[in-house]
């Protein structure tokens, strides 16, 4: 592993004996099971008694690793870093049948000491063990984000989109920090009543290099912590110890994203013009530290869990538009039947236009944002298809495999919206929730995300051409397609022109500039 690396022999020669003699003993608990007489599902074999599969973890692009595991050993795989067994769950049928059908096991999250030590577990909804408190957290934010509550925020919604308009009609040349501005200050405008500034935002910002951080670490066996719990107590001037002092920055961070908000909100509460947002109202209720803590990590959890997640499906959207100009025609030929150019588009308008509804379907599909989801944790032992799954293993749902599945989506990686209509030509029922999880833990925010990313697909498409930029000889300048590594998968920077397609265009987007001041 490589922070081992860094640490000269005779500083971790106790360390790692005392471990191992912890996964002695984890592995005799295991063997006291009545289940253990069963297999592990299969998975590449382990090259080493101690550290098990370490050797084999892929370093980038895991859920292509995972996927290629998937193809070799089947769709339920099996790997053990150290004591920590991990199962590996590639198809749709086995995600249902686990995450859903029985949620009751496995509705909670493994222990990542690492995020704990950079302070997300305490508060964040979505990483936070399953239990009373996490029921508590999950019905205050359901609160807010379920369907009909969502209709709310329609309007900031709309304001935010057209904003963006704007932002792509005068620097277009900036439209990659245009889409990722979109879903941060439509989020910041409901949970703080916050209007973002074009560009570094200090709240946005803040929040960004968290959620940034928390990335790199969240994968098992990403951190030396993870795997070697107990070293949490190393102190942060240990030779090698650049993850406890990684983590304690990482901390900073995570805190003043929680605490600095929400006391902006709390000292504008007491001036003539008070806020209107989801932590105003949820303030006036507050009678206690707890509930205020309690409501600071859902808001929090609001942002961090949706503005990253938004921003890269809609860079998703500019590059397939760049790379398939006869899918953005015919949608725009939609569009001009059933919208015209006499006003923008707006969310009541997604009923009549279905092909945009594939193109967004699609579009989670094709890059989904968090590839590996966020994992699983088993709450007791259990069996499934005759392989044995330990109390404690942490479950992955490997979301890109799921999306890719050859027989459901065949030439998957086509991007290809005609997938979602029947032989009538009428839509399927496959709205790629896929993208959003499973079960108990499916991301509640999920209705606010489709209909601000929907609403932006929509307007861009209305009044803007999306092609590949050409240099300075009129070659065009190819786009590589590529991600970046992490939990969440962004596209990485690209070029692309982005033009009005007519005067009305402008007009339209103008217009809705005028009217909001």
């Amino acid at each position: 592993m490589a922070f081992l690396d860094d640490i000269p022999l005779p500083y971790y020669t106790v360390p790692v004996a005392g471990i191992s003699l912890v996964l002695l003993y984890s592995t005799f608990q295991q063997w006291r099971s009545p289940l253990r007489k069963l297999p592990y599902p299969p998975g590449p074999p382990e090259k080493s008694f101690i550290a098990g599969n370490t050797s084999d973890m892929p370093t980038e692009r895991t859920w292509l690793a995972f996927a290629e595991w998937g193809r070799k050993y089947g769709s339920i795989s099996h790997f053990r870093i150290f004591d920590q067994h991990t199962i590996i769950l590639n198809s749709l049928e086995d995600n249902i049948e686990l995450l859903e059908k029985r949620s009751n096991n496995y509705s909670d999250r493994p222990n990542l000491p690492m995020i704990d030590l950079m302070g997300w577990t305490g508060f964040d909804v979505g990483f936070m063990r399953y239990g009373a408190r996490w029921r508590y957290h999950r019905r205050l934010f359901q609160q807010f984000f379920k369907p009909e509550a969502a209709l709310d925020f329609l309007p900031t919604q709309t304001r935010k989109v057209n904003d963006m308009l704007y932002g792509l009609l005068t620097t277009p040349d900036d439209f990659m920090n245009h889409y990722r501005t979109l879903p941060a200050a439509i989020i910041m405008a409901i949970t703080y009543d916050h209007d973002v500034a074009p560009k570094d935002d200090y709240f946005v910002n803040l929040a960004e290099a968290a959620v940034a951080r928390l990335s790199q670490m969240f994968f098992p066996g990403a951190s030396l912590l993870n795997a070697f719990p107990i070293l949490r107590f190393t102190p942060s001037w240990f030779p090698g110890a650049m993850f406890k002092r990684f983590a304690l920055e990482s901390r900073k961070l995570t805190y003043q994203m929680l605490e600095v908000p929400i006391a902006d909100v709390e000292a504008r509460m007491k001036t003539e013009k008070p806020p209107h947002c989801i932590t105003s109202e949820l303030l006036q209720n507050c009678k206690s530290k707890q509930e205020y803590d309690d409501i600071a990590g859902v808001v929090a959890t609001a942002y961090a869990a949706g503005a990253d997640t938004t921003a890269s499906s809609l860079g998703t959207f500019f590059m397939a538009m760049a790379l398939n100009p006869e899918i953005q025609a015919r949608a725009k030929k939609d569009l001009d039947l059933v919208v015209g150019s006499d006003r923008l588009v707006n969310i009541d308008d997604r009923p009549s236009m279905p092909y945009l509804e594939a193109i967004y379907r699609e579009v989670v599909r094709w890059r989904p944002v968090v590839p590996l989801g966020v994992a699983h944790a088993a709450m007791e032992d259990d069996v499934y298809k005759g392989y044995y799954i330990p109390k404690g293993a942490t479950v992955i749902s490997n979301i890109w495999a799921v999306n890719h599945d050859p027989v459901k989506y065949p030439n998957p990686e086509k991007f290809n919206p005609d997938r979602y209509f029947n032989e009538n030509g009428e839509l399927n029922d496959d709205e790629v929730v896929t993208s959003f999880g499973f079960g108990r833990r499916i991301c509640p925010g999920r209705h606010l995300a489709s209909a601000s990313a929907w609403l932006a697909i929509a307007t861009v498409l209305q009044n803007f051409d999306i092609s590949k930029k050409r240099d300075a000889l009129g070659n065009e300048i190819p786009i590589s397609g590529e991600y970046c590594d992490g939990l969440i998968t962004h596209p990485l920077p690209f070029e692309c022109s982005i033009t009005p397609r007519s005067e009305a265009s402008k007009q339209l987007i103008l217009n809705a500039e005028r009217t909001k001041h």
